[in-house]
């Protein structure tokens, strides 16, 4: 199967909470960075001693996470996996293993620093989110 098109990559990421107050335009920007990669049941997509180099938003399939043990969570579409690369290597202490046959955004770093350091209300609206999703955490 081919590659999702820009405007395909636009509504899916449309759907991802940590990007929902962005604009088409600045998903639109994303999209263009984004890679779509996909894996096999089974295949690792994050490990405990892993650096972290990309987010990842899950376009179809499924991915469990699990921490040393049980399954803590089953992550399924326009969820996103490793939201704190994007600000941080340090590898998470979780392991995210796909299901079944998974397609993914891959959302490198690098390339989101360099969109960031072009669009400053890009940065704006994407600190914005995840402050609110950490006040809704310490809520809890």
């Amino acid at each position: 199967m081919a590659e999702r098109n820009i405007v395909e990559k636009v509504i899916a990421l449309e759907g991802v909470e940590l990007l929902s107050s962005l604009t088409p335009d600045q998903l639109s920007r994303i999209a263009l960075i984004a890679k779509e990669v996909r894996y096999p049941p089974g295949q690792m997509i994050l490990q405990p001693k892993q650096p972290l180099d990309a987010l990842y938003v899950i376009l179809d399939g499924a991915v469990e996470i699990s921490r040393g043990g049980p399954v803590l969570h089953v992550a399924r579409q326009n969820e996103v996996l490793g939201s704190w690369a994007l600000f941080d290597d340090s590898p998470l202490p979780v392991v995210a293993r796909t299901v079944e046959d998974t397609v993914l955004l891959k959302i490198a770093r690098d390339d989101f620093y360099d969109l960031l350091s072009d669009n400053m209300e890009l940065a704006a609206s994407i600190f914005s989110t995840l402050v609110r999703r950490f006040r809704k955490l310490i809520e809890q």
